[in-house]
């Protein structure tokens, strides 16, 4: 496994983000079927969630907005490994 950190978001990633309407981060993995886990500090989501999608190829920096099903959510690429 390498560890070292990745310049985009690519599947097998581990992606810390800052929501932008609060200040919170969270950490995402970005998984294949069957690997998802929401309960751990990292949230292990697919690939193909519209959080996973919306972040692949992104850069530390970036900030984008996702469409889920509570509203939308609006974060901020702080980092990626």
């Amino acid at each position: 496994r390498n560890d070292k950190p990745k310049d985009s978001v690519v599947f097998g990633a581990t992606v810390k983000v800052k929501d932008l309407s609060d200040g919170s981060e969270e950490a995402y993995e970005l998984v294949g079927p069957g690997e998802e886990d929401y309960d751990g500090d990292v949230m292990k989501i697919l690939t193909s969630s519209p959080i996973a999608t919306a972040m692949l190829g992104l850069k530390v920096g970036d900030k984008v907005e996702v469409d889920i099903p509570r509203g939308k959510l609006r974060m901020e690429i702080v980092g990626i490994q």
